[in-house]
């Protein structure tokens, strides 16, 4: 687990900026898109100021869309260089300097805006207008609306053309600020828009979202039909007969529904922006023909998936199901072989615009490839070639949690080498790599070798031994602090706040049930849950949160049912002023889910763990270490 701590300097770009008394400078007081642009960063006087290593990620927005891509940096002295590469497009880059603990430095950013010709790029300030609301939570910084509003002008009076695309957003960021102002301004929009004879498409549709923004759900469901009729072929129609189809379960259906909108949209899946459209339509009917086992239907519209990457996820997406249970073999051999496969191939494709370089790309590929090897090997491994399977196995490499290594283990020995099986087993049992079946199979390993030393004697050191250096790992991610406070209710109505749980370790999940991760890690969680059930001290909470189903309270009432799970459930609370933001999660710094923080008796964040560690009993090994540490400490 890697607990990062970070300093985000949010950037449009800026020549000179401090937090505190550390300075980033950039080589250029008016940086421009597709020119390099260098920068140094000292750290002296702040946290960062005793680091030998630091990571950096730059984050760009082109035309309003975000991509990453880690940026190098060299040491010299004390101070830390390193080069953003902007594509032309760029209208913003956050800088993102981490290192082990979590911190935040710099709550207001530290920006100037891209330039075009000597002047501010009308983008750049609708970038900082998002960056200051919506986009504020992935910058880490604290959300300032009303600045957002002045970007949001100074972009309209730059351009125009603007106004009528964003209008929305701006009047729902002045309505969080003032909503007697607000709803006055947004009521007199309205009221220009009614008064237009001959409204284009857009604006009934700008029409109907003031309605929602007012929440007058009824005036806004009896425009719909009126802008369907009005503009058949437009993008309302479209959208509603989309998701008519995305609402079907019958891939037969889906299909019927695709043919129809193809015709009555004039759609031709050569042009690419109407390829973009109805993308993820092919996707749910090829996923849906795969789930039905129809080979023939499957490979029929696959072609249709032009993204290589994309249909290379989706076959192991099937395939590996079937390879857990070892159902339709022949089938899930015929889908994972043909990712690989694709994978290959897409090497030599066209880097795709969101990613920053080829070699980013060309590392993504790669990394699905061997989470693909590991689906391929096991299911070589149920067609009885061990041989083979080993080969795959070695290709998926890091990608292998311990359960794969276990398999790994496994092939070897069935393949007729039960020498390389008996030495990477031990390798991986003395480095906390593996399982209990890896532990069966290894003693069986080790009681055919004519060692003097019993089984049981051995594997006590190799536990005392692994035991010790986890907890050392461990206890160097430990932090100290404050964690914010709470008061959230649960699914029985009861309210629950951090300060009454003073005293205790308490674990903090955030999760939401679309989470995959989340899900993945939920039977390691309930084994965790029940371990310290009659430990009082020790109390865990599960806040759902970025959940934004109008009837989310039953959503995950059922999924909890389902899987039969007591967890203790708090609710997080959306924003007043801005609803896609939830309170709680956004006070802790979030950025990703699952998290989990682990919380001392003093009321102090101790560990802060990010996403899913692999195994049921990885997980509570994980949390292990970290509750005993917080009662130690």
């Amino acid at each position: 687990m890697f607990i990062s701590k970070k300093i985000i300097f949010s950037l449009l770009l800026f020549s000179s900026a401090s937090a505190g008394a550390q300075q980033v400078v950039f080589s250029s007081k008016a940086p421009k898109g597709g020119e390099p642009l260098s920068f140094t960063y000292d750290p002296a006087g702040g946290t960062f100021a005793n680091e030998k290593e630091l990571q950096c990620m730059a984050q760009s927005f082109v035309n309003l869309n975000r991509k990453s891509v880690n940026v190098t940096l060299k040491k010299e002295g004390n101070v830390f260089k390193g080069i953003v590469n902007p594509v032309d497009s760029t209208d913003l880059v956050c800088l993102v300097f981490s290192a082990k603990e979590p911190t935040d430095l710099s709550p207001q950013g530290h920006y100037t805006l891209f330039y075009d010709k000597g002047t501010v790029k009308a983008n750049a300030y609708l970038a900082e207008a998002q960056l200051l609301t919506a986009m504020s939570r992935m910058a880490g910084l604290k959300a300032d609306p009303a600045k957002a509003v002045v970007s949001y002008e100074k972009a309209f009076a730059a351009q125009p053309a603007l106004k009528e695309k964003y209008t929305v957003a701006y009047l729902s960021t002045l309505y969080g600020l003032d909503k007697v102002k607000g709803k006055e301004l947004i009521n007199s929009k309205i009221k220009s828009y009614q008064l237009e004879k001959a409204p284009k498409e857009v604006d009934l549709m700008t029409l109907m979202s003031l309605h929602v923004l007012l929440k007058d759900k009824a005036a806004a469901d009896a425009l719909k039909p009126v802008i369907v009729a009005r503009y058949p072929k437009g993008d309302l129609a479209f959208t509603e007969a989309r998701a008519s189809a995305y609402q079907e379960k019958d891939p037969d259906q889906i299909a019927l529904k695709l043919a129809a909108m193809l015709k009555q949209f004039d759609l031709d899946q050569k042009r690419t922006a109407d390829a973009a459209k109805i993308s993820g339509l092919y996707s749910q009917l090829v996923y849906n023909y795969g789930q039905k086992r129809n080979l023939e239907k499957f490979n029929l519209y696959a072609p249709m998936i032009t993204n290589k990457m994309s249909l290379a996820s989706l076959s192991n997406s099937l395939a590996w199901p079937l390879a857990e249970k070892n159902e339709d073999i022949d089938f899930a051999a015929v889908l994972s072989k043909k990712s690989l496969a694709l994978l290959d191939e897409a090497k030599n494709e066209k880097v795709p615009a969101f990613y920053a370089s080829k070699e980013q790309y060309i590392q993504g590929i790669e990394r699905m490839y061997q989470t693909n090897a590991d689906t391929y090997a096991l299911i070589l491994h149920h067609k009885g070639n061990d041989k083979e399977a080993v080969i795959y196995q070695e290709k998926a490499g890091s990608a292998a949690d311990a359960e794969g290594n276990a398999r790994y283990v496994m092939y070897l020995e069935l393949a007729g080498n039960p020498e390389k099986a008996f030495k990477v087993a031990d390798e991986f049992l003395k480095a906390g790599k593996g399982t209990g079946e890896m532990r069966t199979r290894f003693q069986k390993l080790y009681e055919g070798q004519t060692l003097s030393t019993p089984f049981n004697t051995y594997m006590a050191d190799v536990d005392k031994t692994v035991f010790a250096i986890k907890r050392a790992a461990t206890e160097k991610e430990m932090i100290n602090l404050p964690a914010p406070a709470f008061n959230l209710k649960n699914l029985k109505g009861e309210s629950v706040s951090l300060a009454s749980l003073k005293g205790k370790v308490v674990i903090l999940d955030y999760w939401a049930t679309w989470c995959g991760p989340c899900v993945a890690s939920f039977p390691g969680m309930q084994k965790a849950r029940e371990k310290y059930a009659a430990d009082k001290d020790v109390v865990f909470l599960f806040v759902n949160t970025w959940q934004r189903e109008e009837n989310r309270d039953k959503v995950v009432r059922d999924f909890l049912t389902e899987k039969k799970y007591d967890f203790n459930v708090l609710m997080d609370t959306k924003n007043e002023q801005n609803p896609e933001v939830f309170d709680v999660i956004t006070a802790y710094k979030v950025s990703g889910i699952p998290t989990k923080f682990i919380i001392g008796p003093d009321g102090n964040i101790k560990f802060k763990a990010v996403g899913f560690s692999g195994s049921t009993d990885g997980v509570v090994e994980e949390l292990d270490h970290m509750i005993s540490l917080a009662k130690s400490k």
